[in-house]
């Protein structure tokens, strides 16, 4: 179990649905941010209606995420030779018994109403210290335009498309990889 449960976190790792990022280091003390430049960035997020491209993002991650995840895990059960055909089964099985219950997890993650405002609290010192406040207020003036809107509106579509489009290049790949890992852990 501990082995499976090993696989299944680096096909989570791996995928590239479930990113993990390392964090760059926090500064010891938050730099200032000109309160004329962070009222402007929230101003820019809502005119990017930031809040709605995120949580629709966040459902086109939550609905991708465990049909991913599964399917990274049976290529992992599949790659995995020292497991016969019964075995397999087994631990193929086990994957589809426990994705509700991750993708209830994944829900609850995602659906954390204190997670977007932290995020939007995060956000708005990186933009602040990449964008002047200019820059920002023409941001914001080409998000509240119509194409900007339609770019908006769009944006969900597109990333789950991409990230559709991206799984089908990077699948075999990360197939490949997960069969040389696993290949690897056996000698």
């Amino acid at each position: 179990m501990k082995k499976f449960l090993a696989a299944f976190a680096a096909v989570i790792a791996l995928s590239g649905v479930a990113p993990v990022y390392a964090a760059p280091a926090a500064p010891t003390a938050a730099a200032a941010v000109d309160p004329q430049v962070s009222k402007a960035v929230r101003e820019m997020f809502e005119a990017m209606k930031y809040r709605d491209v995120m949580k629709a993002t966040f459902a086109q991650m939550e609905a991708s995420l465990p049909q991913n995840m599964r399917a990274g895990a049976v290529a992992a059960i599949n790659a995995d030779t020292k497991l016969d055909a019964k075995a397999k089964q087994a631990k193929l099985a086990e994957v589809d018994q426990k994705l509700p219950q991750l993708a209830a997890a994944l829900h609850t993650v995602f659906s954390d109403p204190t997670m977007m405002e932290e995020m939007l609290d995060a956000l708005v010192p990186i933009y602040a210290r990449t964008y002047t406040l200019d820059e920002v207020r023409q941001m914001s003036a080409f998000y509240q335009s119509p194409v900007g809107q339609k770019m908006l509106a769009t944006t969900p579509k597109l990333m789950g498309e991409g990230m559709a489009m991206s799984n089908q290049i990077m699948g075999p790949r990360i197939n490949k990889l997960m069969q040389s890992l696993t290949q690897g852990a056996k000698k």
